[in-house]
This record gives C-alpha cells, sequence and structure tokens, in this order.
C-alpha cells in the first residue's frame, strides 16, 4: 500500500475499519466533502480489508473489488495500492462486464429483448407521429426499424458476445450504455448470479458513488440483502459534488448500515472553507471544518487565504474586466502571479461552464454551436465530458490516433489500433492477408490523421464516414444511423442562432432537434477536433467548472456568465436570485425533484473548492448594482469581499 494508508487517522478512517472488522462485516456510507482526503480513507479502508481478512481472501481465492468512475480515477488507486493481488481496481463498466462475461446465453437473451424493445418503442412513435415531425425524422425512423428488425434476426448466430466503445449486436459488441442496463437485469433476475457476485467480491466499495447510476446502486444493494451471499459494500461520496445528470446523487443507507461522514477539509484556506460552508448551507446538512495539516516539522496551520466576489457588467469590457480583477488580487494578496501572462495555465485557473466564450477563443466555435446551440440535452450534457455518443469515438480513439500519426509516434498508432480496433481482433484475422489489412488500416490511419492534424479541410462527417466503412472502428448505433450511405444528406451549415430560451418554453421535437444537430455536428471541420480536445483535456488556460472535482490550485478564478452559455441545466442568476424561476423549475420543487438552482449550486461548490489558497469569483450581470444589493442578503460572501466596477478605481 502506498504512503496514504499510514496518514493519521480520521473518525471516519476508525469508523470504517470498525465496519469492516464486525463479523460479519457491515456495509457502510462514507460522505466526503471536498478536499477531505476521500482517496485516502478509500485506500485506508482497503488496507484495513487486507490486514484483517487477507489470509482468509487468499485461501478462499477472493478478492477485494474497488470500482469508480473513470480509467484514471482507477489507475490512481490501483497504484496506491501497490498492485496488490487482492484488490480488484477497475471501471464501473468494466468490473460489470468482467462479472458478466460468463453468462453469454443469459446475454444474447438479453440482447433479444433489447432490441424487440427498441423495435416496439420505435413502432409506438411511428404510431404516434405529430403534425410537426418532419419527413427526415420519420425516413430515419423507418432506416432504424429495418436496422433493428435485421439484427434481431441475426443474433442467434453470435458466437459470443463481448464489450466494446460502441454498440453492434449482429458483430457480438455491447457498448457502455448495454452494459450498465445488462448487469443490472442479470442481478434483479439471477440469483445465482448475485451469489457468486458476493462469492468472488466479499467486499466491494464504490468511489465517486454520487456519479454512479441508481440502478447500478440498487443492484449492488440487492447482491448485498441476498440471504445466501455475505457482503460488505461501501460507499464513497459527496452528492454535493455530484455534476453529470446520471449520477445518483445521495445513497441511501439501509437501515443497518453505517453513515460515516468525513467533515475535514485538508485543502482550502479559512475564507475559502467558509464559503464553501455557505454555499453547501442550503444543500445538505454536512459541515466542512479545517483538517490538521502535517508536515516534516509538525502541525501545518491552515492559511486564511481570501475569497472576492466581484460583480461585474455583462458587456464587450469582459476580457478588460478579468485582467483588472487579477492585477487587484496580485495587488491585495502581493501575489504578481495573479498578473495576466504567457504561462496563465500554471499560475491561475479560470474555470467557465462550456460556453461561447472559450469555444470561440480556442477554435472550435463550429463545434460548440453543433452539440449545444439548440440541441437534445443529452448532445451538451456529454460535450462536457466528451461522452456523448456524436462525439465519443472522436474523443476516445480517432484524434489520438490522428495525433500519434502526425507525430510519427507508430508504436502508440498500433497499441490505439489493437485496442479500439475489430480489424486486429483475432478472430477477424483469419484467413486474412495480414500485411494488406495492416497497409489498408494504415492509409484510413493517414487520412484521419490529415484531417483533424492536417489542413485537408475535411468534415467531421467525412472522417466518421471512413472509418466506419472501412471498419477501423465500431461505432454506437445511433451514430451508424447517420454515416450509412442511404442516410439524408448533410446540410453546410451549423445550426443557426445562439440565443437561449427559457426552459419552460415549448421545445422543438427532439428528435428534430438531433437532426439539426447532427447536420451541424457532421459539417463541422475536421480540424476544430483538436482545439476541443485540448480544451476537454485541460490544456488550456479555461478549464471547464464540470472537468475539475478533485483537482486544486493556488490560485482559482471563476467566471459566472449565463449570457455566454447556452447550457440549460445551470443558472447562476437563477442560483442568486437575479432571475425568476421558471414554471419547470416550480413544477419540479413541487415534485420534490432537483432543480437548475440544485444543479448550480453543486456546481458552484466544486468550482470554488478548487482553491487552496485565494479564490477571485467574477459575476458578469444586466444590472450589478441591483445584484450586489441583492447578493449580499445571501450570506455568501463577507460583506466586504464584495466588490463593483468601483473598487478598480479606488485601487
Amino acid at each position: 500500500m502506498s504512503s496514504r494508508a499510514n496518514k493519521p487517522d480520521t473518525q471516519a478512517d476508525i469508523d470504517l475499519r470498525t465496519c469492516v472488522s464486525e463479523t460479519p462485516p457491515r456495509s457502510f456510507i462514507m460522505k466526503a466533502g471536498a478536499g477531505s482526503g476521500k482517496t485516502t480513507s478509500l485506500i485506508k479502508g482497503l488496507s484495513s480489508v487486507i490486514q484483517l481478512h487477507g489470509e482468509r481472501l487468499r485461501k478462499s481465492r477472493q478478492r477485494v473489488a474497488c470500482i469508480t468512475y473513470t480509467e484514471v480515477a482507477a489507475g490512481e488507486i490501483w497504484r496506491d495500492v501497490g498492485n496488490d493481488p487482492l484488490v480488484h481496481v477497475s471501471t464501473i463498466h468494466s468490473f460489470m462486464w468482467m462479472l458478466a462475461k460468463p453468462f453469454q446465453n443469459d446475454i444474447r437473451a438479453w440482447v433479444s429483448t433489447r432490441i424487440a424493445e427498441k423495435t416496439a418503442a420505435l413502432e409506438e412513435k411511428r404510431a404516434n407521429y405529430g403534425p410537426r415531425v418532419q419527413q427526415r425524422t420519420k425516413d430515419k425512423d423507418a432506416r432504424d426499424l429495418d436496422r433493428f428488425t435485421r439484427h434481431l434476426g441475426l443474433i442467434s448466430g453470435v458466437k459470443g458476445f463481448r464489450y466494446g466503445t460502441g454498440s453492434d449486436y449482429p458483430k457480438g459488441v455491447l457498448g457502455h450504455d448495454d452494459i450498465l442496463k445488462l448487469v443490472p437485469f442479470l442481478i434483479a433476475e439471477r440469483p445465482l448470479f448475485r451469489t457468486l457476485l458476493a462469492r468472488q467480491f466479499p467486499f466491494v466499495f464504490v468511489d465517486e458513488s454520487q456519479d454512479t447510476t441508481a440502478e447500478v446502486i440498487e443492484a449492488l444493494k440487492t447482491v448485498e440483502q441476498e440471504p445466501s451471499a455475505t457482503l460488505c459494500l461501501g460507499f464513497f461520496g459527496d452528492p454535493m459534488q455530484r455534476i453529470y445528470a446520471t449520477g445518483s446523487g445521495l445513497v441511501e443507507p439501509e437501515p443497518a448500515w453505517a453513515d460515516i461522514p468525513k467533515p475535514e477539509n485538508f485543502r482550502c484556506s479559512t475564507k475559502v472553507l467558509n464559503l464553501a460552508n455557505a454555499i453547501r448551507r442550503d444543500g445538505d446538512d454536512l459541515v466542512q471544518v479545517a483538517g490538521t495539516r502535517l508536515g516534516p516539522d509538525g502541525v501545518i496551520p491552515t492559511p486564511e487565504g481570501t475569497a472576492h466576489l466581484f460583480i461585474l457588467p455583462a458587456n464587450n469590457t469582459r476580457d478588460a474586466n478579468l485582467i483588472r480583477v487579477r492585477d487587484w488580487m496580485a495587488a491585495q494578496t502581493d501575489d504578481e502571479a495573479w498578473r495576466h501572462g504567457v504561462d496563465d495555465q500554471d499560475r491561475v485557473k479560470l474555470l467557465v461552464i462550456v460556453h461561447q466564450m472559450a469555444a470561440k477563443r480556442l477554435g472550435f466555435g463550429d463545434l460548440y454551436a453543433a452539440l449545444n446551440t439548440k440541441a437534445p440535452e443529452v448532445f451538451k450534457n456529454g460535450f462536457l465530458d466528451g461522452t456523448a455518443w456524436p462525439i465519443s469515438p472522436c474523443v476516445g480513439f480517432l484524434i489520438p490516433v490522428a495525433v500519434a500519426a502526425a507525430s510519427g509516434r507508430e508504436f502508440e498508432v498500433m497499441q490505439l489500433l489493437r485496442r479500439y480496433s475489430p480489424l486486429l481482433e483475432k478472430d477477424s484475422l483469419v484467413g486474412v492477408d495480414v500485411s494488406t489489412r495492416l497497409r489498408k488500416m494504415g492509409e484510413s490511419v493517414a487520412q484521419v490523421s490529415a484531417a483533424i492534424a492536417g489542413n485537408s479541410g475535411a468534415t467531421i462527417g467525412e472522417i466518421l464516414k471512413l472509418a466506419h466503412s472501412s471498419g477501423l472502428l465500431i461505432f454506437d448505433p445511433r451514430l451508424v444511423s447517420y454515416l450509412e450511405p442511404e442516410a439524408a444528406a448533410l446540410v453546410d451549415q451549423p445550426v443557426a442562432g445562439e440565443d437561449s430560451a427559457d426552459d419552460d418554453e415549448e421545445e422543438d421535437d427532439e428528435a428534430d432537434k438531433e437532426l439539426a444537430s447532427m447536420d451541424a455536428f457532421l459539417a463541422c471541420p475536421a480540424s476544430q477536433l483538436l482545439a476541443y480536445q485540448t480544451y476537454i483535456s485541460e490544456r488550456s488556460p479555461f478549464w471547464t467548472q464540470q472537468g475539475i472535482k478533485g483537482a486544486e490550485f493556488a490560485r482559482v478564478l471563476v467566471v459566472l456568465d449565463d449570457a455566454e452559455s447556452t447550457h440549460f441545466q445551470f443558472s447562476y442568476d437563477k442560483y442568486l436570485g437575479l432571475r425568476e424561476l421558471s414554471d419547470n423549475d416550480r413544477r419540479h420543487i413541487d415534485a420534490g425533484e432537483e432543480t437548475t438552482v440544485d444543479r448550480t449550486r453543486r456546481l458552484f461548490y466544486v468550482s470554488c473548492t478548487r482553491a487552496l489558497k485565494d479564490l477571485a469569483v467574477v459575476l458578469f450581470t444586466a444590472d450589478p448594482v441591483a445584484a450586489q444589493a441583492h447578493v449580499r442578503q445571501l450570506n455568501l460572501f463577507e460583506g466586504q469581499a464584495i466588490h463593483t466596477q468601483d473598487v478598480f478605481d479606488a485601487a
């Protein structure tokens, strides 16, 4: 185990060790706020299980499962546990597939049922078309229905099923979404599956539980409650740090479970922590306290730090005012690193919602407009982290392979092809001239590279069609609908207009919005993908507020600017009470459902708690004077830390 396991125990760590030492071990939930050292507690918990139960686990050929949200997080935890063979660390998708893979007959039956369900849903949709549905939508649905029908007849001939990046049922490939539906089904319907899971993994720890789907959490609870199984479940997370819509948020403990709070914050300065608690005040009951920081010479005092709010006009002076804010912070904190400079990325982290300001300046304005402006919500949500089904194959494979090829890194190209391309799978190479296949694959990669990393002028649609027709990659069936030859012709322009409508106004048919958005997306220059990749991979001066959970920086500048965003899920004006809630918001409140305000509060909490020492929040709004008077009543920021443009004149 890493040095994290040897760090001083908090009360939460002691409580966790008590849970896993009971007979039988007791399931638990650990709610750990920002900067609490949640991963440290997770590592210490794994260490406790190994110390207390390691010998028994080895004799029984059992392991501890630790499942998390991303490959990056899984890699971090795996290094921390020192590659201990008693610990299995993986993403939720990989873990679920490992469990399901042996049940091939059950998978076949589930796939047939899933296709039948998709067919029935599409037939019902066609039977209830309204007068506003476009002919293109009807044509696309007809193609999809024909494909589903063909696929259903081919499932019985599939030799075996495997897990891939996209779904291709006739080829036996299940995608990410399939896995998260398949395994909960098997758990719910197959008692043997539940028993085998618990026997193989008597301890299952779930990291970032707030981002895990409710279906997966309920499935794991079902296993824990199986009379014939003994399973200790441990959930580590923070409902206030849930950003993605698919996450469950708060995991409700069962009556016999331990509810373990971890209130310490070892990251933020005193001023930032006070702000974090003020933000969290209306979200839940966890109040964070400064954790004891230890250094080589003993206790390190928590820095006082700063947390300032600047309320400035939402006009064409935004850029100039951001520089003035930084100059003011530099003078107030006696820290020249705040000033605007060429190495901004390493000095000040500027956090924004994915919006037009960053997209236009970094060079992916068309791509942003296509998947955000009047696009379906599922596109907007997945655009933030590259998981939306239109763009995920670009982020996961096409961009990396293009960059590697352009840089002459042939070994890396081959690694990517072996990992993602079905053309290099063992079964597909039987009876094939391998040298000819490799040559053709090389030609396809060269074309993709020229489009993305060169200046060929190709569109995203053209490189996706090339990858699809050549078999270089398996795509999500929803994307295939737009890439096959019979698909409707693309338009040449991205979606027009960038004005957002209020979320309670009547929206266009979702299918028509998807068509328009896909037309614009496929028509985008492929060269914009590199700028987008730079943005979401955190190599630009701009960072998304949605993508920085877990990161920390000495100086943080958070920009709140609804006018520059078309992301309807978040509204700082609504959160701060500067804009009336919509009828839709009120309906959600009456139904006990989350609202734009709830989502924005969580996003604001995550953003502000990235700051180790100094924080500047800039609110761009139409009426700064009125906004200042209102915000002062909210008791979020200290009174003397709220400023308007006048503060620059007084400096």
